[in-house]
């Protein structure tokens, strides 16, 4: 009989696994603030409890803070999605190179894809994210590489939380399933360059719709 060994999850952890699943949900706003006592009294637990948990949440760029302010939800500049995204395709072209190079396929990567041609406008968009987080991450664990791993997971949280906030009502779960199969399509054929071409327009377009919408909620706020 084979054993597996449950990692211990702390009670920070667990609390910073919360909240953030509760920001990646919608469930609150750019800008909006969260206040110390009031998640202490809600998780019942002592405020210094809440501070860890804070600042793990801002080693991940899911929170802010700055000096005498409350802690905030980050709201994206023009210039944060260029700089995020900019790592992005440090990352993620050369993971499609590497893994045309090595002809790995990964299983992950398929399931969560699998999942995303089932989901339907109904679902919620939470959920679409959630299968386009794994999927990006399962590729990213693929090439073995621990450091390329860090990188990605340094800037994974802000990447879900930008596309949480400025989703595209256009897309339907097909259209994002779609181009998901497309990015397996072009890693099975094993073809590093049409991969890396495949991920960089899709990259690009992402970061080119969330820019745009930024633009428009500025325009709108002026």
């Amino acid at each position: 009989m084979s054993t597996h060994k449950l990692r211990t999850v702390s009670v920070v952890e667990a609390i910073a696994g919360q909240i953030s699943e509760e920001i990646f949900s919608g469930m609150f706003r750019p800008g909006d603030v969260l206040i110390e006592s009031q998640l202490a009294e809600r998780f019942d637990v002592p405020r210094q409890t809440i501070r860890s948990a804070i600042v793990v949440l801002i080693h991940d760029g899911i929170l802010r803070r700055e000096p005498n302010k409350s802690v905030y939800i980050p709201q994206f500049s023009e210039s944060d999605i260029r700089d995020l995204f900019a790592v992005r395709r440090l990352i993620e072209l050369e993971t499609a190179r590497i893994l045309t190079t090595s002809g790995v396929v990964p299983k992950e990567a398929e399931n969560a894809v699998r999942v995303m041609e089932v989901l339907c406008d109904e679902d919620n968009w939470g959920d679409i994210l959630k299968f386009d987080f794994k999927f990006h991450q399962a590729l990213i664990a693929a090439t073995g590489s621990t450091r390329l791993q860090k990188f990605y997971r340094s800037i994974s949280a802000e990447k879900r939380l930008a596309l949480t906030y400025y989703r595209s009502d256009q897309a339907s779960p097909r259209e994002i399933a779609r181009e998901h199969r497309e990015l397996m399509d072009a890693i099975r054929a094993g073809d590093p360059q049409l991969a890396v071409d495949a991920f960089r327009i899709h990259i690009d377009e992402s970061e080119i719709f969330i820019t745009q919408a930024i633009q428009a909620q500025r325009e709108c706020l002026s």
